[in-house]
């Protein structure tokens, strides 16, 4: 795959899911950025597709 459409990808995936995304809205103002962010890589289910579409663009270079 070239790369532009790795990150076209993973831009599709942020803004069809993450923007607006209600739970990383409610972990910011409960328990701030930092575990928001935490939360996004490592629980959601789009966070991990997003890392493994990472890889695979780490994998082109």
């Amino acid at each position: 795959m070239k790369n532009t459409h790795l990150i076209n990808e993973i831009d599709y995936l942020l803004e069809t899911y993450c923007d607006g995304c209600f739970i990383r809205t409610h972990l910011r103002k409960e328990k701030g950025k930092t575990f928001a962010h935490n939360f996004c890589i490592r629980q959601c289910t789009i966070g991990e597709e997003i890392k493994q579409v990472g890889t695979k663009l780490q994998g082109t270079k």
